[in-house]
């Protein structure tokens, strides 16, 4: 008879209370309901936990991730996006310390329950792929023990065109052939930023990877390559998927082109990635009188039949000095920075960053893929609020990690 683990008595996030059998060998769901047991069942009470789709991290910088714990906290004093980029001008990356902090950042998500992590990692002079080598070895490392599965994404270097791109084209075709996951790159910010579109695209089409760009990380309306990364994929046919992250610009626009973009943007299949936390941190600095946000309009683009998906970023560098590596703080800023409800706060950082990912969404039906969150509360809105530790995280139908705490008072 095959192993079976059950959990028991848990909720779902409706509130509907439920037992779940995962099959040991599929790795999959094969019950929902009321389970009868069996001898040889693994048997988890989940009576005051509720159980929720495991979240996705779609947008980490795992090469610069939890860097202030050694820095001091004025390394980017200026706090925006140019002073964050000028402080890491002046930071050796060595492989062994990126490998180092990257694992305790991701054991730190896989308890938090984040068992999927997209990351981008830079490549550029003076690093070369130093850095995406050793996020290739912690991959590896994280497939052979089973606790998460790491996506990497080649970040190019700023100048891709021209003469001073050479030596990033030819970074991006060694990255390729190491076997990046992601083509990646800020295009925005090269000197033609159309032409260095189509680089990535182009690579990206050649591969059969799928593109994954940081688009529009500003507040300057003149500024939105989104219509040129839509127009372009419309015109490709495109069909290996693509990702545009950040499209902070896109909030400074006329509703009227948000709208029109947006309708676009569904009908292309290009996923919007959101990151409340790091651009809340670094927009709009030195504007006192009703500062903007600095996060892409993600009610709206949902409401248009956009897949919006949504991560961290930056945790504990430069870009930003704060950050818990816990999808649930993050479902916490969709509520409070982009209105929305904690249903769809939650879907956003697991099942939609899943589709932007090209992975199956976990709906709890039996064949369904067994990634899920057990956090104690009473409910979806009483998981986000509290962010309690106490948490069972089950990847690929195995537990993978418990974390339970207790309090006492004294009087």
């Amino acid at each position: 008879m095959a192993q079976r683990t059950v959990l028991s008595g848990g909720r779902l996030p409706s509130g509907k209370r439920v037992d779940i059998a995962i099959d040991d060998e599929s790795e999959c769901i094969v019950q929902v309901g009321t389970v009868s047991l069996q001898p040889s069942d693994k048997v988890e009470d989940l009576q005051n936990m509720v159980i929720l789709p495991a979240p996705v991290e779609i947008h980490a910088h795992l090469d610069k991730v939890l860097l202030n714990r050694s820095l001091p906290y004025d390394v980017n004093p200026k706090g925006d996006l140019d002073g964050a980029i000028s402080a890491m001008q002046s930071i050796d990356l060595t492989p062994k310390d990126v490998f180092s902090r990257a694992k305790q950042a991701v054991l730190e998500m896989v308890k938090n329950g984040t068992t999927t992590v997209r990351s981008h990692v830079d490549v550029r002079d003076p690093v070369g792929t130093s850095s995406l080598l050793a996020l290739t070895e912690l991959s590896a490392w994280l497939a052979e023990t089973k606790l998460a599965t790491l996506q990497i994404s080649c970040l190019m270097g700023r100048q891709l065109t021209g003469r001073l791109g050479v030596r990033n084209r030819a970074l991006l075709k060694e990255s390729i052939e190491l076997g990046v996951d992601v083509i990646g790159g800020c295009p925005y910010l090269d000197d033609n930023p159309r032409e260095a579109l189509n680089i990535l695209l182009d690579a990206a089409m050649e591969s059969g990877l799928p593109v994954d760009l940081h688009t529009d990380e500003t507040l300057d309306k003149d500024v939105f390559t989104l219509r040129h990364l839509v127009d372009e994929v419309e015109k490709r046919g495109v069909e290996t998927g693509v990702t545009a992250s950040h499209c902070v610009s896109l909030s400074m626009q006329p509703e009227r082109t948000q709208l029109e973009i947006a309708k676009r943007l569904a009908e292309a299949r290009v996923s919007i990635v959101v990151l409340p936390q790091t651009n809340l941190y670094l927009q709009a600095r030195g504007v006192n009188q009703a500062p903007p946000r600095g996060v892409a309009p993600a009610k709206l683009l949902q409401e248009a039949g956009v897949n919006v998906a949504a991560g961290a970023d930056n945790v504990q560098d430069p870009f930003c000095s704060v950050g818990r590596l816990d999808a649930l703080e993050t479902a916490s800023l969709l509520i409070l920075a982009a209105h929305l409800g904690p249903d769809v706060a939650w879907e956003t950082c697991s099942n939609s960053s899943r589709k932007a990912l090209g992975m199956e969404e976990i709906s709890f039906a039996v064949g369904g893929p067994a990634d899920l969150l057990a956090i104690s509360g009473e409910d979806l809105r009483s998981a986000i609020t509290q962010a309690t530790p106490d948490r069972l995280v089950i990847h690929k139908g195995r537990v993978i990690s418990r974390t339970k705490v207790s309090s006492s008072f004294s009087t």
